[in-house]
């Protein structure tokens, strides 16, 4: 089989493509910089994949990973909202920089990208379901920086011949996941501590990892250069996803509502009808079921 490179494979998401790809027969080869991945993510299929610790801006680094591996797929980011907003430095360091120089080097060893992308690069939704064509009007810093590593990608395809496909994920959860919604209500509920939400109306659209995992590999065979929507085309409240939370849990603390922060997006649902049609890709896991399953991780 294939060499793969995974950037950010000790993450959350990076984690689970690794595990699945090594299963496929894959070779592997993992960069991460640890900086918010685990070798803990990795530690059933630790001695079978090659690891390296270092940082995706490092060109010399990652040009001899690059060169070596058949295809990259490229997870490493700064991927959340607020400490965009409060490192945006950071943010635009790793998540356009870096792109840069991923592009950059698949370009010039003719290899194959796969870039995780977000929903964040629509903002706020004007109509949904949001499909590929909706305008890209980020709110925050990291939006904003998924939409520069898109277009660069898109500048290299077009001058250099890059290979891409890009998945814009809407809002990823499961097991090995820390400090996003879905765990952390998990977390308070676990402790019967009150859930705080903040806004409570807004509408999002969550996707289990399990269902993502199965994109990505879906966008590895796929030959011409485009982009999906990868989301569960289903939309939840915030305050609704809380009291599905309570309700599996039987749990009685209460919610507490406060102010909607800044730079978070008011409702998004994905039109994924290009994925299920190209990609032949749909999401099996029901957000109530993904929920429970993961609350079942957090009690073993």
């Amino acid at each position: 089989m294939g060499s793969v490179l995974i950037t950010g494979g000790a993450g959350f998401i990076g984690s689970h493509l690794t595990e699945r790809l090594i299963a496929e027969g894959y070779h592997i080869t993992v960069v991460d910089d640890l900086s918010r991945g685990n070798l803990r993510n990795l530690s059933t299929i630790l001695n079978e994949i090659q690891f390296v610790k270092g940082n995706i801006t490092d060109y010399d680094l990652m040009s001899k990973l690059v060169k070596n591996s058949d295809i990259t797929f490229h997870l490493a980011s700064l991927s959340r909202v607020i400490p965009s907003i409060e490192n945006p430095e950071i943010c635009f360091e790793t998540n356009v920089h870096g792109v840069e120089v991923i592009a950059r080097l698949c370009s010039k060893y003719n290899k194959k990208l796969v870039f995780s992308s977000s929903r964040e690069v629509y903002g706020t939704a004007k109509y949904i379901p949001v499909d590929e064509g909706h305008p890209l009007t980020p709110e925050n810093p990291y939006g904003a920086s998924k939409v520069c590593g898109e277009k660069i990608i898109d500048t290299y395809s077009k001058c250099y011949g890059l290979n891409y496909a890009i998945l814009r994920l809407t809002n990823v959860y499961g097991e090995r996941d820390f400090e996003r919604v879905i765990p952390t209500f998990i977390e308070k509920t676990l402790k019967n501590e009150a859930l705080v939400v903040y806004g409570g109306q807004q509408i999002l659209d969550f996707i289990h990892v399990s269902d993502v995992i199965g994109a990505f590999l879906k966008a590895f065979d796929f030959s011409e250069n485009i982009i999906f929507n990868i989301g569960s085309g289903e939309g939840v409240t915030v305050i609704d996803l809380a009291k599905i939370i309570k309700g599996i849990t039987n749990d009685k603390s209460e919610i507490i509502l406060r102010e909607k922060r800044k730079g978070e997006v008011e409702r998004f649902i994905a039109n994924i009808k290009n994925a299920k049609r190209l990609l032949r890709w749909t999401p099996e896991t029901k957000l109530r079921d993904g929920v429970s399953r993961l609350l079942k991780s957090y009690l073993h």
